[in-house]
């Protein structure tokens, strides 16, 4: 076994068991900076490139669970091997980021790494990766499920039934659930009256009543 470094020892608490070496193997093959952040509420990750200095940046958000945190790091880490293998005249999600990005999270699945709702969400997932995970929506609500649930109440807008009710943002406003409309859900905030779209993931708090 591989000596360990400060790379495994800082990286462990975030990735799921099993999966830490492997991952530090790949990740030292294309030298980068590394940096997990705070929660960010528009991304999960992100692959920087400057031009200027040569600087290869990955990022992931610190408070993902282990498993939408490998797969994050996986999908930014293929972003990477796109670039240094050709450079940045090929488009973000064609091709050859679809190639590389199965060559960073395809061995994961021959490790057992995964719970098998999971490993089969992301086998599928696999056979033509979009632009997040969340694009896929069975793949982002099976890894959704790996979430900490700080009250039992909370779920996805995804799960509710038309008409259920829901507390959603720090002002913790009470809004009822609606139709579909496209890719949102169309919700009535009981306060004001005023109509919002949610996506399908948006973790929200049931009301029981």
């Amino acid at each position: 076994m591989q000596k360990r470094t400060d790379l495994e020892n800082a990286l462990e608490p975030f990735l799921p068991e099993g999966s830490v070496e492997l991952v530090c193997e790949k990740l030292r093959a294309y030298p980068h900076h590394l940096v997990i952040t705070p929660p960010r509420a528009t991304k999960h990750g992100d692959f920087k490139a400057d031009s200027r200095t040569g600087r290869l940046e990955l990022t992931v958000n610190g408070n993902l669970n282990p498993y939408a945190f490998l797969v994050t790091l996986m999908h930014e880490l293929a972003h990477l091997i796109t670039h240094v293998e050709h450079g940045w005249h090929v488009k973000p999600h064609g091709d050859e980021w679809k190639s590389a990005f199965k060559r960073t999270l395809g061995p994961f699945l021959r490790r057992n790494i995964f719970p098998e709702d999971l490993q089969l969400a992301i086998h599928g997932y696999l056979q033509n990766p979009g632009a997040t995970s969340c694009s896929d929506h069975t793949m982002a609500k099976v890894l959704a499920r790996y979430d900490k649930k700080s009250h039992p109440n909370i779920c996805m807008v995804d799960d509710l039934q038309k008409g259920d009710k829901f507390l959603y943002g720090r002002e913790k406003r009470r809004f009822a659930r609606g139709l579909k409309v496209r890719t949102r859900y169309q919700c009535t905030c009981i306060d004001s009256g005023h109509l919002y779209l949610f996506h399908p993931l948006t973790k929200v708090m049931r009301i029981n009543e």
